[in-house]
């Protein structure tokens, strides 16, 4: 077992495993004691051929170059890229650490990886920033994939948006396609409200993404939420919605609010859809995303 580092402020804890990813396996509200992380163990499996399965399915794990895996052979990659990229699983080194803030690095030939994770009373504040080590532009695509531990309590506040597009909807181990869904009116396929979370006998998994260029969604109920926001180039967001649907079996009730650099599942589509992010070699691409515990939505 991978051993945690904990940075912490007066109001909240996060724990990290720099050997295992960088994964963030607990975000603590130390007023309230609520645990925002769907917490799990460590699957053994972290190979190229790793597939995240349901014991990998915990934490907060960064996707890059890619979400799901592609093969990557034509592109400057060379190579296929495996299942939620190359980054979640393996070490990572630590660059600085101090009592509220942690840099660790995921670095090789052709990439170094670097995210800065500070605290400040209620505000984690993740700062990444991505070098290209290749001869040649770097296309990739990357997605903050943190699973919640949501409650039947929650809400899910996605403002200003009207509709998101579905890659991926399942109940009960069988899949049905909706393209396109209302937010968060849902349509009868679905039988409940989108902004609403589920219990785990709903047994409804589901992808979805928002490109619509909106920078903030937030998870919670009454005076207790969690705010995701980011800043450009940043500018997709991804939802992952599982009530005790995926996988089949065992089935897990987690949710994510996946900031992305494209609305879409693998590089592979991101690059057909000229939604690929690139970076110029020797070049450097940065971005920041906070997480803040407040007591509204907005």
């Amino acid at each position: 077992m991978a051993a945690a580092v904990a940075i912490e402020s007066d109001v909240l804890r996060v724990a990290v495993l720099p050997e295992f990813g960088a994964r963030v396996v607990s975000f603590v509200d130390k007023r309230s004691g609520r645990e925002w992380i769907f917490q799990g163990g460590e699957t053994s499996d972290t190979g190229e051929d790793a597939i995240y399965g349901a014991d990998a399915a915990v934490g907060w794990d960064e996707c890059f170059p890619t979400v799901s895996p592609w093969d990557a052979s034509q592109t400057p990659w060379k190579r296929r890229l495996r299942d939620h990229g190359d980054i979640w699983g393996r070490p990572w080194t630590i660059d600085a650490q101090d009592a509220s803030s942690l840099t660790t690095t995921c670095a090789s030939t052709e990439f170094a990886f670097t995210r800065s994770l500070s605290v400040a009373g209620p505000v984690l504040t993740a700062a990444y920033r991505v070098e290209n080590r290749m001869a040649a532009e770097m296309p990739f695509l990357w997605a903050l994939h943190g699973l919640l531990a949501a409650t039947p309590a929650d809400r899910i506040d996605l403002p200003g948006r009207r509709e998101l597009g579905a890659t991926y909807l399942a109940r009960a181990g069988s899949s049905f396609a909706l393209p396109i869904v209302p937010w968060p009116d849902s349509p009868r396929e679905l039988g409940f409200r989108l902004d609403e979370v589920q219990p785990e006998a709903a047994a409804f998994a589901g992808k979805f993404y928002d490109a619509g260029g909106a920078r903030q969604a937030a998870l919670g109920h009454g005076a207790e939420w969690l705010v995701i926001r980011w800043s450009a180039p940043i500018d997709a967001l991804g939802l992952w919605l599982n009530y005790g649907g995926w996988p089949d079996p065992p089935r897990g009730h987690h949710l994510a609010l996946e900031p992305t650099t494209a609305p879409v599942d693998h590089l592979g589509d991101a690059l057909d859809a000229g939604t690929a992010a690139w970076i110029k070699p020797g070049a450097a691409a940065t971005w920041t995303i906070t997480l803040t515990l407040a007591r509204t939505p907005s």
